[in-house]
């Protein structure tokens, strides 16, 4: 969808997402470099940025140290996101033909404000996009269809995911009584739905509904099926979904329900067969056992129940519509992002035992539903991340002072006050004044040599300098060199683990001595 931006507003997005992996400081010419623009271009969009989209991010700029995102007054970039929908005319006309699916060229071009010629420079590249993903624009009049009508109701859900979040709700159907509709509808058919998800099966609901409207239904082999258990549960919610459409100008069709079993809860159907439902549900078992073996932790029923059913229904669903949903952004890639940094081996085995699912088509997890699954672990498998962090490889850190002993025991006191199951603290003993070579080869042993001033003779890689008493800015670079460190060393041992799937729990994740 980032074709349909404009390519300063893409630009900027490229921007903006650099820095927000950046630990620190990065350097203007280079940033400048990688997103295609000048250094002036660059601090042009600084400052675009600070007065257009301040509200949520601001950028810190220096003319010795580079620029960088204030960590301190950032918010969620989802948010900027949400801010280039609502000011995107691409994005509004395809947001508004959900509602006037009737209306040719001369119409859209009025409603839009733009000349002819954009306007068909902009169905012309709307239309490639949608073929990317199995849809058509068709042009007399202009209207999104598919193969499939499910297919344009997933691609509409997504678009109003991205565009409005979980909060807002840009329908005039009633947020509170859909989503009360959609808990208690899930709560007959066993099926477990946290915040987001609610809000995406009423996005689902209430575009279904706005399809119909339309004259857009399911094909008629549908209706020709017997009723099932879910069509006759949301068929006995008849009144209640009545009393919803009440006073808007959506009406409830003849089995209205058919189209909402078969699209909001369309995880119970479009299997291929009833051993496929049960073959993929054994694979994903076999994938949480074999996980929870390797990480020496086990899954409690109630999470495993929720991670299975989550994983089926992205499997079946791309069973159905075998294209990737996000548009502008996908909301975990900075979550899973995080978690490959933080536990690059845990992330590693995620990845390789995904692939043993479906192994005629692996890329279905490792590149359409990877961040998701990443994200789906470390919320629904309680206390994962405790026993991750205590598979972690402790830092071994030695404090020099140049304050004396009694100082450098408070700052080995605060560390490990502050990070006691990351590091392994000691202190160096001797008079800083006449530290030389011998004492040079101590400090090599670990992974920082954490000083209040630097050491004369000593300028390795592993110093890290502070004031006497941490500030702000020294807990957030200690912070970085830990996980660094950590990152690192979990690296060289993946690599030197060789095939992974043939090692034991105690193999691929070690302790290493430390100096005391």
């Amino acid at each position: 969808m980032k074709t349909l931006i404009n390519s300063s507003t893409y630009r900027r997005l490229q921007f903006v997402e650099l820095l927000d992996q950046m630990p620190s400081w990065y350097d203007t010419k280079e940033i400048a470099q990688k997103i295609g623009c000048s250094v002036k271009t660059l601090l042009s969009d600084i400052t675009f940025i600070n007065e257009f989209w301040g509200r949520y991010v601001y950028i810190e700029y220096s003319k010795f140290q580079g620029v960088r995102l204030n960590n301190i007054t950032s918010n969620k970039l989802s948010n900027i996101y949400n801010l280039v929908y609502s000011e995107s005319v691409e994005f509004q006309f395809v947001e508004k033909m959900l509602s006037e699916a009737n209306q040719d060229a001369d119409y859209w071009i009025n409603e839009l404000f733009i000349s002819e010629a954009s306007f068909y420079r902009m169905v012309n590249t709307l239309e490639d996009f949608l073929k990317r993903r199995g849809l058509t624009l068709e042009r007399a009049p202009f209207r999104i269809t598919g193969p499939d009508e499910r297919w344009v109701r997933f691609f509409y859900q997504q678009y109003f995911s991205e565009a409005y979040g979980v909060k807002k709700w840009p329908f005039t159907i009633s947020h509170e009584e859909t989503i009360c509709f959609i808990m208690r509808a899930s709560t007959e058919f066993d099926v477990a739905l946290d915040d987001r998800e609610i809000q995406e099966a009423a996005f689902l609901f209430v575009v279904s509904l706005k399809r119909m409207h339309q004259g857009f239904y399911l094909p008629q082999e549908v209706y020709d099926e017997e009723d099932d258990t879910i069509d006759k549960v949301l068929n006995y919610s008849t009144p209640l979904a009545e009393n919803l459409v009440r006073n808007t100008d959506y009406n409830l069709s003849n089995k209205w329900y058919r189209e909402i079993s078969r699209t909001v809860f369309h995880e119970f159907y479009n299997w291929d067969n009833p051993q496929q439902m049960i073959r993929i549900q054994e694979k994903i078992e076999t994938f949480l056992d074999t996980l929870s073996d390797t990480v020496q932790f086990p899954i409690i029923q109630e999470d495993r129940q929720k991670i299975i059913q989550t994983m089926m229904t992205w499997y079946v669903e791309y069973n159905f519509y075998p294209y990737r949903l996000d548009m502008l952004y996908d909301k975990h890639q900075k979550f899973a992002r995080e978690i490959q940094t933080v536990y690059p081996i845990f992330s590693t085995l995620v990845k390789i035992y995904l692939a043993d699912i479906e192994k005629k088509a692996p890329e279905l997890w490792t590149d359409i539903r990877l961040t998701n699954v990443y994200y789906l672990l470390m919320k629904e498998w309680r206390h994962l991340s405790t026993q991750l962090e205590n598979l972690r490889r402790k830092v071994s850190i030695i404090v020099v002072s140049d304050l004396g002993q009694r100082h450098a025991e408070m700052t080995q006191e605060f560390l490990l006050a502050n990070y006691p199951n990351r590091i392994v603290v000691s202190i160096y003993k001797e008079a800083v004044l006449f530290t030389g070579p011998e004492d040079f080869k101590q400090f090599d042993q670990y992974d920082i040599v954490l000083s209040n001033n630097p050491i004369k003779g000593y300028d390795k890689k592993n110093v890290l300098i502070v004031n006497n008493f941490f500030s702000a800015s020294d807990r957030e670079n200690l912070v970085n060199f830990i996980v660094a460190i950590q990152k690192c060393a979990s690296q060289n041992h993946l690599k030197s683990l060789g095939n992974i799937k043939l090692k034991t729990a105690k193999e691929i994740y070690f302790s290493q001595p430390f100096i005391q």
